[in-house]
């Protein structure tokens, strides 16, 4: 699993993820992106278009980080999501918690929503 971080300026950055976010994936960038984000109530919007597979963990970092960005005033918006990952995110109902959307200006306009 790999993880890139670029600013998008106003305390806004776009993290990119590629790989899987299997066990030994979520072990290798948990804790890098949730405190790249939370202490400093960084909103984020996440590029799910690299990652092929999530595990329940993986689902449970992005309740974390989105938990502990909230109780900060700030926001985390997933987009493209590939097939087999917006299905894990549908059975497990995470848009009703976290906004999941198609496209990048689609992330950003909800950031800002």
């Amino acid at each position: 699993m790999e993880m890139d971080i670029s600013e998008l300026g106003e305390n806004k950055v776009k993290v990119k993820l590629t790989g899987r976010l299997d066990t030994p994936g979520v072990g290798r960038i948990e804790t890098r992106f949730v405190a790249a984000l939370v202490p400093g109530a960084r909103s984020a919007i996440v590029d799910l278009s690299g990652v092929e597979f999530i595990a329940s963990l993986g689902v449970r970092m992005f309740l974390s980080a989105a938990r502990g960005l909230h109780l900060r005033q700030a926001r985390l918006v997933l987009f493209a999501p590939q097939e087999q990952v917006r299905e894990v995110f549908e059975n497990v109902s995470l848009a009703d918690i976290i906004t999941v959307v198609d496209d990048e200006p689609g992330a950003l306009a909800a950031l800002t929503a």
